[in-house]
């Protein structure tokens, strides 16, 4: 058994590592950079993370006081990070440059946009930008003006581009990616349950130029319910392929090149608002609502060879109901799975067959996904208490450490920083 489970670990890493050096061209260097939500291809992982948890005082570089709210989370390139913001009361949005060695504001854009309605937990500016070596990229959505929008690194407008309507009662909540020479958003809108007299909004996966704004290409879905999941990316030398969630589509995928979808498996009832993850020959996801009936489904190949991905459509695997998650997006290490459900339940699986190694209520309300720094399990809750979690098939909680600001937004980290979105500022705590 030990055998079988050293050469199982063995085959996940080697897909994991493959999978990296096919899109560190696309997203930067992992050591230096948090190019998108949840990291390098949404993974959230980083091995060599040097920052002591919990930190102590000393450890805090700033708290840089941020110009507007917002559940978006940091990204970094260098020694730059960038947040989306929001004026709560006017829907103005801000993109702010920090300089994460200082802890100083470096610029700040600001733009007018149009209120329209949110859920009470959510934001003006709850997407999270995209960044790589020519500059960063965000998106916000607004009932009748909705930007994309790239900046060079020191804070000039490259191009702007309006993708339309939105037609949402929850807010925009999802986030660009880059690969390539594209910049890919998924404009999920709600067709169903809308106040009469408003008109369905279009499901589509939108592809721009990189250098230009030049709209590429344009992929139709079938519209239900807006969901908020960003989609993650496998590679080889001829392709690269778009792996996506969606309460109408079901997991799907999408040809990078061309915008024609390759597969789909319809199988989800509810909305979803965390992102599909890889991991080896699977695929990830989780569909839910406020109030519960969350379930995790995992779909997969024989194979997790590149051609399998692309041209095979995958199967059931298994599903998990108890302590599934809603909002918060699964995560992988190794021979593990672990969901870090809303209301505060973590739990440990096993990733090839689902079984249940451990479940444990850490206590907090949780909108904000988890991250693996290190060798530890890592969330914040939307009051400000920070718990950390030995990611290992055995619960071990190491401790935890209380902001005393609220957060629902994603961590992010390079090896010697980490840094928190709180609804007030940025903390930059270091080494």
């Amino acid at each position: 058994m030990l055998h079988r489970s050293l050469k199982r670990h063995a085959l996940i890493r080697s897909v994991f590592v493959l999978s990296f050096m096919l899109l560190s061209n696309a997203v930067g260097n992992a050591e230096e950079s948090w190019p998108r939500f949840r990291g390098p291809n949404g993974e959230g992982r980083l091995a060599d993370f040097q920052v002591a948890l919990p930190w102590n005082p000393n450890q805090i570089v700033a708290k840089v006081p941020l110009p507007g709210n917002g559940n978006g989370s940091p990204v970094i390139w260098g020694d730059s990070a960038y947040v989306l913001c929001a004026n709560p009361d006017t829907a103005e949005r801000t993109l702010v440059a920090i300089d994460i060695q200082r802890g100083k504001i470096r610029w700040s854009k600001s733009y007018p946009s149009e209120q329209h309605p949110l859920h009470k937990m959510s934001s003006y500016a709850s997407s999270t930008p995209c960044v790589d070596e020519k500059g960063v990229y965000v998106a916000w959505g607004a009932p009748t003006h909705s930007m994309l929008k790239a900046f060079t690194h020191d804070g000039q407008e490259r191009w702007s581009v309006d993708w339309g309507r939105l037609v949402t009662q929850h807010g925009f909540g999802t986030s660009p990616v880059v690969i390539g020479d594209r910049i890919l958003l998924f404009a999920s809108q709600d067709a169903e349950e809308l106040p009469a007299g408003v008109e369905p909004g279009e499901d589509r996966m939108i592809a721009y130029d990189k250098q230009t704004g030049r709209q590429v290409w344009e992929r139709p879905l079938k519209t239900t319910r807006v969901c908020y999941g960003v989609p993650c990316i496998a590679s080889d030398d001829s392709k690269s392929i778009l792996f996506c969630a969606s309460t109408g589509e079901g997991f799907f995928a999408i040809d990078i090149a061309d915008g024609k979808q390759l597969w789909s498996v319809p199988m989800f009832q509810k909305r979803i608002c965390s992102s599909p993850i890889l991991a080896g020959s699977r695929l990830i996801a989780t569909e839910g609502s406020g109030g519960g009936g969350n379930v995790l489904s995992a779909v997969g190949w024989k194979s997790a060879e590149f051609k399998s991905l692309a041209a095979e459509t995958p199967t059931l695997q298994y599903q998990i109901q108890r302590a599934a998650s809603y909002v918060p997006t699964p995560i992988v290490d190794g021979d593990f799975l672990y969901t870090w459900a809303d209301n505060g339940v973590v739990s440990c699986f096993d990733l090839a067959t689902g079984k249940n190694e451990w479940s444990q209520r850490v206590g907090g309300n949780f909108s904000g996904s988890p991250v693996i720094l290190g060798g530890k399990l890592i969330n914040v809750s939307a009051d400000g208490i920070l718990s950390i979690v030995k990611a290992s098939p055995t619960y071990d909680l190491i401790g935890s450490v209380d902001l005393e600001q609220s957060v629902r937004s994603t961590i992010a980290a390079i090896s010697d920083r980490m840094l928190i979105r709180t609804d007030e500022s940025l903390w930059i705590i270091a080494k």
